[in-house]
């Protein structure tokens, strides 16, 4: 048995651990002294996977801000002939494109399975929520009926009536 639980590994990242993983996660292994098959491996593992998505996001995000300041730089040289407001509209135009552009890619990025699991959460409280209102309607139902049948409605047993009709004297 290896010292680093490869197939969690494989489950969380969907992939093959590389040298560089294994030496990182076995250097964690060392420093808090766990076992192959301690139970805290799943939790380190999760979030060194979130903390290598986040920094992937920020690199992204940053290489997206230095393409925008680029574009920003030539537009002034390509703007020659153009009078300076509508090179500073131009450069307004897209700084404002470029953010919501930013923006949109980082808030799709920030969508983690924190947010699925809460969803799942919510869906199964109603699920039990509308179980347990069925069941308490049903106890409801069963004791009306259980009352009705011991006390009865008639004061004497049903009669039919001139026209076909079921009738009986009420208790009152």
């Amino acid at each position: 048995m290896t010292d680093l639980p490869e197939d969690l590994f494989t489950l969380i990242y969907r992939r093959a651990p590389t040298e560089q993983d294994r030496a990182r996660l076995l250097a964690v292994k060392a420093g808090l002294g766990l076992s192959p098959r301690d139970e805290m491996w799943p939790v380190l593992m999760v979030l060194d996977y979130y903390e290598r998505a986040i920094r992937s996001s920020r690199i992204e995000t940053l290489r997206d801000v230095e393409r925008v300041l680029d574009e920003l730089k030539a537009i002034p040289e390509r703007a020659g002939p153009i009078a300076s407001a509508e090179a500073q509209k131009a450069i307004a135009r897209i700084i404002k494109d470029a953010s919501e552009e930013i923006a949109r890619t980082a808030a799709q990025k920030t969508i983690t399975t924190a947010d699925r699991i809460s969803r799942r959460q919510f869906i199964v409280a109603a699920i039990v929520g509308a179980l347990i209102a069925v069941c308490l309607a049903g106890a409801a139902a069963w004791g009306m009926y259980l009352s009705l049948e011991a006390r009865g409605l008639c004061a004497e047993p049903p009669f039919l009536t001139g026209d076909g009709r079921v009738g009986c004297f009420i208790q009152r």
